[in-house]
């Protein structure tokens, strides 16, 4: 039974009870009556219109009680919406954004993490590769006259530009695990709030807006993936990737390569009510370092993502 109907079914028995109680008052009134009693007729006459007023009485009293049923009910009815209203407000003051580092980095890892499992679909809507002019490219004193014939830094981007990726759209958990940053992982991140740099979280219409933007990682030939910061969240390529492409001739004298990551950005969406991440867009610069021949070129990958749970 719900409350609504107990605290009806209350208000209706106090009603009742109140009722009996001045019905008993009218007993006392007619027992204590010192009239004399005449027997003819005219008490036939008084008896009728009494049992005439008595039911009058009763059925006016039982209208009265389902009226107030009918208002307790009412009033219950509110109460009750009122109640969940309330419940409603509470929840959702539970389910606040999270604030400060460690819980934005936590609540990032947990919806990215998620992609990696349940997501029906991941579209990739591009994955664009570009020259990262924050940092200077550097050339071999004998090699820097063919550089500048080729085009500088403008041929550079354009050749990196030129070998981005398109729309494409994974539906497998296979595909989407080898595709999702990050590449080749069943999970998506790592990283903890010593990783980063700063971490934002805006709420607008019900979707979260998360920003996280990484610690810079120093030169490093052997850092890997779910290593350092960067590479704990995004498809930051590691040193082993260039050095197992070398040809043998070429690494001795270009010797071995060494990583960098000065930036890495993720800013993703994620629906408040279901913790389902909507978009992802990922910014990871890395910078890959020939130390023997004095060569650094500056690299950076942008790649876009939309998922559908």
């Amino acid at each position: 039974m719900n409350m609504k109907k107990i605290i009806a079914l209350l208000l209706a028995a106090v009603l009742c009870l109140s009722f009996a109680a001045c019905g008993g008052n009218d007993d006392v009134t007619e027992e204590t009556t010192t009239a004399p009693v005449v027997e003819d007729d005219s008490t036939a006459a008084v008896d009728a219109p009494v049992e005439e007023s008595s039911a009058a009485v009763e059925e006016s009293s039982a209208a009265e009680v389902e009226s107030t049923e009918e208002a307790t009910e009412a009033v219950s009815e509110e109460i009750s919406e009122e109640a969940s209203e309330a419940a409603t407000e509470e929840a959702t003051e539970a389910a606040k954004a999270p604030q400060g580092t460690a819980e934005i980095v936590a609540y990032f890892n947990t919806a990215v993490n998620k992609v990696k499992t349940d997501a029906k679909s991941v579209k990739q809507n591009h994955i664009t590769n570009y020259l990262n002019t924050s940092k200077k490219v550097v050339v071999p004193s004998v090699l820097s006259g063919i550089y500048k014939m080729l085009g500088g830094d403008e041929w550079l981007d354009g050749m990196l530009r030129d070998q981005s990726t398109g729309a494409e759209t994974f539906t497998t958990k296979a595909d989407i695990q080898a595709k999702f940053p990050v590449e080749g992982k069943a999970w998506a991140s790592k990283l903890t709030a010593d990783d980063v740099k700063s971490a934002t979280c805006t709420e607008k219409d019900g979707v979260y807006t998360i920003a996280i933007v990484t610690k810079a990682d120093g030169k490093s030939s052997t850092i890997d993936y779910g290593q350092g910061h960067a590479p704990k969240a995004l498809n930051a390529v590691p040193p082993r990737v260039i050095n197992d492409n070398i040809p043998g001739i070429a690494s001795g004298i270009t010797g071995t390569a060494t990583m960098d990551y000065p930036y890495g950005k993720v800013v993703i969406t994620v629906d408040a009510a279901t913790g389902n991440v909507k978009t992802a867009e990922y910014d990871v610069q890395w910078t890959i370092n020939f130390d023997d021949v004095g060569a650094i070129i500056p690299l950076g990958t942008r790649s876009s993502y939309a998922v559908t749970f």
